[in-house]
């Protein structure tokens, strides 16, 4: 996560600036990108490469991811679980077999998106970067493209738009610093926002909703679709954590 400009490393790219850049099989260096990384998987990255594995997030929590908690912001982050000599466990000879739905991290690199609320917590203010990856081929391919043109290119349309939807809940307004979260509301956390099983079935129970003063079109709309069902979890939380908006 990204908590202050002095995070990033990179060269910024303006909006309408382009870079050339292109992943190939036949390159030397294909498939290094896949080691020895930290791979984050937000929620709408979860929902996606669970649906592409056709497991349950219970299974993709339980043997495909790993918890950590993020020094700087203290919010629980879930990374991929690398195999054994730090491969991503995804990796083929031929790429990776879960292409269609690889996480944000993937799609965007070589670029950094970073992204922060905008004026009044409206909208989001973004910023693109070059990362220096000085071992990659690919920066030599004659291919150009714009940073909006990298974003369509690699369909990141939908993941920015629901990982955008955190920013509600991780620079929540009245967040001042460092949050410590308890053994529970880390449970809560991960529940809320990686297992839709259980935020299904906790939603489904008449008690809950009328506990936590839940809206109940929206409670019938997350319940029909698991993307509704990460946004009802991300406002769930954020009331929890720092109280009604």
């Amino acid at each position: 996560m990204i908590e202050t400009m002095a995070d990033l490393g990179g060269q910024p790219l303006e909006p309408a600036e382009s870079f050339t850049f292109a992943c190939e099989p036949a390159l030397a260096c294909f498939g290094s990108c896949c080691r020895d990384k930290r791979l984050p998987v937000t929620p709408y990255d979860a929902l996606r490469l669970g649906r592409g594995l056709g497991i349950s997030a219970a299974e993709l929590l339980a043997e495909h991811l790993e918890l950590e908690m993020d020094p700087r912001s203290g919010w629980p982050a879930l990374r991929i679980k690398l195999a054994d000599g730090g491969a991503c466990p995804y990796l083929t000879s031929r790429g990776c077999r879960v292409y269609q739905d690889r996480p944000t991290c993937c799609r965007i690199y070589p670029v950094v998106r970073a992204v922060k609320p905008g004026r009044d917590h409206r909208g989001v203010r973004e910023v693109f970067l070059r990362q220096d990856t000085p071992h990659c081929l690919g920066w030599d391919q004659p291919r150009r493209l714009t940073p909006a043109q990298w974003v369509a290119d690699q369909g990141l349309a939908p993941y920015h738009r629901h990982n955008d939807r955190l920013l509600s809940l991780v620079m929540h307004p009245k967040r001042r610093g460092k949050v410590e979260l308890s053994p529970r509301q880390t449970h809560a956390f991960i529940a809320a926002l990686y297992n839709r099983e259980v935020l299904a079935q906790m939603l489904s129970d008449p008690g809950f909703v009328q506990r936590y003063r839940l809206e109940a079109g929206q409670v019938a709309r997350a319940l029909a679709d698991e993307e509704e069902l990460i946004g009802l979890g991300i406002d769930w939380l954020a009331d929890q954590l720092f109280g009604p908006a």
